[in-house]
């Protein structure tokens, strides 16, 4: 079935969108073999010593200048303030600790001191600073504790270079806290407030953990991996493949994939400092290629807190063995942006869309792909389009913060993406696709794979 492009919006619009399966592909990506399609893989099951690949395509490694969370809590990036806390413990002979930075959102965050308490996990000092520009022309400061312990908490505005530090003497018998709406007025000439892009590198280690695993009751399986990433944008092909080998029930596990490969000298330098890609995993010698005999989990993430592993993580659970849609021509999906104006419902989400060139005809060529977004209330386009040029085979590119990047009218919350190769052969390169909806504040992420609208493979 064929629909036009005004139709196929309207039938995304409601949830009734035909959608092509992909068709058996044996293609390469620097000789290691691809996708074989869940559909096409039981048809296999009696042939011996099979393999079959899936893909991570969101694989990200980032450490933050700096060593990551330590003793400073930065705020209101858009405007930051540093804040420190130095606390002396009254009841053992005036020892000292500095506070521990837990950051909660952009506006709020706490201290820890486990130097002094032992525990990183106790909260002690709570701070909050707000954008009250609005109202009297300042930043205000509000902070409280859960601690009868001395401290000085200090605060320094980073774009006027102010600094104030504010005493608070033992038991704290008078004030729970303070609020300060005053001390820090606005620069002349500051940036706009807003919030961090979603996608955007927050202010902590990036990882992406993997979990590779032979369901099987046979020995001598492998899992070979091949990673095609970019460092600081700058796109550095596919490794060689690696292989690790499973035995039978077997488990390979790495909290930090990118650190791994790192250190089996698989990575150009700089890459576990602020590295993007994707993961293909091939598995070999497998009884079958169906698909449930060798599975990929992976997931990445950043942790609430780098010192206290007792806090978990944000973000987790984005993604798992993908048997993803290869599109010649045109991928489609849909997007959200509620951060103009957030609900209870929908909360504050936005939207940051990947684009992979997967080349699954081995053409080593580059592809350009045009993302346009439509308004599904009208299946109009809506704000600008945009082209990504030149990817190449194995790179993932993406678009942080779509519907700011797209120029989307404020009063539009959900697009429809339909991303266009415009290719006029049938061997060109073939693309992949998905959208993060992300959570600004928290970096709470969901994953969504585009479906192929046309050229399906």
């Amino acid at each position: 079935m064929k629909l036009s492009r005004l139709a196929l919006v309207a039938s995304l619009a409601a949830g009734l969108v035909p959608v092509a399966a992909p068709a058996q592909s044996a293609a390469n990506r620097n000789k290691v073999v691809r996708v074989a399609p869940r559909a096409e893989a039981a048809s296999k099951a009696s042939a011996a010593g099979q393999s079959y690949s899936v893909e991570v395509p969101y694989v990200r490694s980032y450490a933050p200048p700096g060593g990551g969370q330590g003793g400073t809590l930065v705020l209101n990036q858009a405007h930051s303030f540093n804040i420190t806390l130095l606390a002396t413990n009254q009841h053992n002979n005036n020892v000292t600790g500095v506070g521990v930075a837990l950051p909660q959102t952009d506006t709020f965050g706490y201290f820890s001191l486990p130097t002094l308490t032992g525990n990183p996990s106790n909260p002690e000092v709570f701070v909050k600073i707000l954008d009250a520009r609005g109202i009297n022309g300042n930043y205000w400061v509000f902070y409280g504790h859960l601690t009868d312990l001395i401290y000085d908490l200090t605060v320094t505005d980073n774009v006027t270079g102010f600094s104030k530090t504010y005493h608070v003497p033992a038991g704290n018998p008078v004030s729970p806290g303070g609020a300060w709406t005053t001390d820090f007025p606005a620069a002349s000439v500051t940036a706009t407030n807003t919030k961090a892009a979603p996608g955007a590198l927050p202010d902590a280690y990036v990882r992406t953990s993997v979990d590779i695993s032979n369901n099987t009751a046979v020995d001598g399986v492998a899992a070979d991996l091949q990673y095609c990433y970019a460092v600081n944008n700058v796109f550095q092909g596919c490794t060689q493949a690696l292989s690790i080998p499973l035995g039978h029930l077997d488990n390979f596990h790495s909290d930090d994939i990118v650190s791994y490969l790192g250190s089996q000298g698989r990575l150009a330098p700089g890459a576990e400092q602020n590295a993007l890609g994707t993961l293909l995993v091939t598995f070999q010698n497998l009884p079958s290629r169906q698909g449930w005999e060798g599975t990929v989990a992976a997931s990445t993430y950043n942790r609430v807190s780098e010192v206290d592993p007792l806090r978990g993580t944000v973000g987790c659970g984005q993604i798992t063995s993908l048997f993803f849609e290869s599109a010649l021509t045109s991928l489609v999906g849909t997007a959200h942006d509620t951060v103009p104006a957030p609900s209870l419902q929908a909360g504050s989400l936005g939207s940051t869309l990947g684009i992979h060139n997967t080349d699954a005809l081995g053409t080593l060529a580059l592809v350009t792909v045009y993302v346009t977004l439509y308004d599904p209330s009208t299946g109009q386009p809506v704000g600008n389009q945009i082209p990504l040029a030149n990817i190449e085979p194995g790179e993932v590119r993406l678009i942080n913060d779509l519907f700011t990047q797209a120029a989307v009218p404020t009063n539009v919350s959900s697009v429809i993406v339909f991303a266009d190769t415009r290719n006029a052969t049938p061997n060109a390169p073939t693309i992949e696709g998905f959208l993060l909806t992300q959570d600004p504040d928290s970096g709470d992420t969901r994953f969504h794979e585009l479906k192929c609208a046309a050229g399906c493979f």
